[in-house]
């Protein structure tokens, strides 16, 4: 059984005291219309980022940062960009106090101005086993980034990131973290990222997505089986939650399931997940969604009672869920068609453009190994001054709006 199965066990065997409910004879098997208090709620809406996605929730909502891991934890000093040497010798001095053979390899400048990267071994064993620790601090803008992780594989990301105001929706290729942006349009390192909201007029109901690129899933049988499994497993300790709805669900690109149940406290435990059996950052290996109603101080079930009803809380889930999808329509996101154009067309987009030629030319892998050229609307694309025939087989494929 997997560590999500025995966490959810847990969870029902910590429920099965509660008081029971039968099973309701009609479930809510369709969409739910947003009834008029959640009508007012979503007459004003704002889209919210983070890493490669955007959620589009009411204007009153607030965003709440969860776990970020791109290529090595992250965590935003907001307003600290003038603490940079303090933060890094701090961290340095962290370091040589973990033991007495502690070693510092390298302090010094970072990939980018305003950084600074440190290297060490925490002791003599970790130093024979080639355990070297990185620590990346970055100073961008107002704020501070620091990055548990260093060395030239994240080089790139780093000389990409840049501060951000947490309202600006960028329109690049890359990840959104707290107060900050990395512009990344490879798609060739690991993702997690979790973030959620609360709504002021709505202070019981929690919401969140998160979601783990490269995750195992050897073993992982979808969420319907896996309730399917506990609900086996546990007999008559598997408490008698009210269904809701349960069944399958798409949202975006992401084939997935969802269980919406009623608690016997009152409390409305609402999932969705999406298993990706590809792990890239299209279909991410886990990527999921939770709903709680009756939250209060963190806890769930501990506020007086729900704020919304059953038919306010499925009508609530389905509107912030369709909400969820990729922030951008490039490449590693890439959902739709691509923009491609032939060399001297006109290009109909601004941004960075990459070039190809058919599988197999004898000059394929030369035109795959150049850069990708920034181009504005309405100019010519470039050629590369190959033979007509071969001009004619160039594509040029749009790779999103350039970073800044």
């Amino acid at each position: 059984m997997t560590p999500r199965g025995f966490a959810i066990i847990l969870a029902s065997v910590l429920l099965a005291g509660c008081q029971s409910f039968a099973y309701p004879e009609n479930k809510m098997s369709e969409p739910v219309a947003l009834l008029p208090r959640l009508q007012t709620l979503f007459a004003k809406t704002k889209p919210v980022c983070f890493g490669r996605y955007v959620m589009e929730v009411p204007a009153e909502a607030k965003l709440l940062w969860g776990f970020r891991d791109f290529s090595g934890k992250i965590i935003t000093h907001v307003g600290a960009a003038g603490q940079l040497k303090e933060m890094a010798e701090t961290y340095r001095a962290k370091e040589l106090a973990k033991s007495k053979t502690a070693e510092i390899t390298y302090f010094g400048p970072g990939p980018t101005r305003n950084s600074i990267e440190v290297r060490s071994f925490e002791s003599e064993n970790a130093k024979a086993y080639g355990v070297e620790e990185y620590m990346t601090f970055v100073s961008s803008g107002p704020h501070l980034f620091e990055w548990f992780y260093g060395g030239e594989e994240l080089a790139p990301l780093v000389r990409g990131i840049r501060a951000r105001d947490n309202a600006d929706i960028p329109t690049a290729p890359g990840v959104c973290i707290d107060h900050g942006f990395v512009a990344d349009a490879s798609g060739s390192y690991q993702e997690i990222f979790g973030a959620g909201i609360r709504l002021p007029s709505l202070p019981d109901v929690s919401f969140s997505v998160d979601s783990n690129k490269l995750a195992s899933v050897d073993g992982e049988p979808g969420l319907l089986t896996s309730i399917a499994q506990q609900r086996k497993y546990l007999g008559s300790r598997y408490p008698k939650l009210t269904t809701l709805r349960e069944g399958k669900r798409t949202v975006g690109v992401w084939q997935g399931e969802e269980s919406l149940v009623r608690r016997a406290d009152g409390t409305h435990d609402f999932e969705w997940e999406a298993v990706g059996r590809e792990r890239t950052t299209l279909h991410p290996a886990v990527i999921g969604a939770r709903m709680y109603t009756k939250v209060a101080a963190n806890r769930i079930g501990a506020a007086d009672q729900a704020s919304l009803t059953d038919e306010e809380a499925v009508a609530l889930w389905d509107r912030l869920l369709d909400g969820v999808r990729f922030r951008v329509n490039a490449p590693p996101t890439q959902t739709g068609d691509p923009v491609t154009v032939r060399s001297g067309e006109t290009t109909p987009l601004s941004g960075i453009w990459r070039a190809s030629l058919p599988p197999g030319h004898p000059q394929a892998d030369w035109v795959a190994s150049k850069s990708g050229i920034l181009r504005q609307k309405g100019m010519p694309m470039i050629r590369f001054g190959l033979s007509p025939s071969d001009e004619a087989l160039v594509v040029w494929t749009w790779m999103g709006e350039a970073g800044t």
